[in-house]
C-alpha cells in the first residue's frame, strides 16, 4: 500500500498570504496618487523647458505655462498663488537661458497619523531668446 501525501497551503498560509499582498496593495494604492503627481509635475516642467519663449518668460508667465499643463494632466494640489511662491526663476550666468526651478513637498495621509512625504526639486533650462 502506498501512503500519498497532501500537498497545497494549511488556512494559516492562506491568511499570512493574504494579509501580505493585502498590506502590498494598500501601499502601492496609498503611493501612486504621490508618485503619479510626481510625474506629472515632471511632465509640466520639462514642457515648460521646451517652450522656445522661456528665455524671455517673466515668472508669472511661466506660472501660467505651469498652471496650464496642470491643468492638461489633472494636478489640482498645487493652485496658482502656492505655485508662484514655490516657482524660481533666475537667469544662468554666462547665458542669455533661465533657470526654472520648481522647490516643494507632496504630503498624503497614511495610516492614521502617519503620513508619506515625498521632497519635489526639479530645475529645469529655459530656451534661448529667439533673435530680433
Amino acid at each position: 500500500m502506498r501512503m500519498s501525501t497532501q500537498s497545497g497551503i494549511t488556512l494559516t498560509g492562506l491568511i499570512i498570504a493574504s494579509v501580505v499582498l493585502g498590506s502590498v496593495a494598500v501601499t502601492g494604492m496609498k503611493l501612486w496618487p504621490v508618485y503619479n503627481e510626481k510625474f506629472k509635475v515632471d511632465m509640466a516642467m520639462d514642457k515648460l523647458a521646451t517652450m522656445p519663449e522661456g528665455a524671455r518668460m517673466t515668472k508669472v508667465s511661466a506660472a501660467r505655462a505651469i498652471e496650464k499643463q496642470f491643468d492638461v494632466q489633472d494636478v489640482d494640489t498645487i493652485d496658482f498663488p502656492r505655485l508662484m511662491k514655490i516657482l524660481e526663476l533666475t537667469q544662468k550666468k554666462g547665458s542669455p537661458n533661465k533657470l526654472a526651478r520648481l522647490r516643494y513637498e507632496i504630503r498624503a495621509p497614511f495610516f492614521s497619523n502617519l503620513d508619506i512625504v515625498m521632497n519635489y526639486d526639479k530645475t529645469v533650462e529655459l530656451g534661448a531668446a529667439a533673435a530680433d
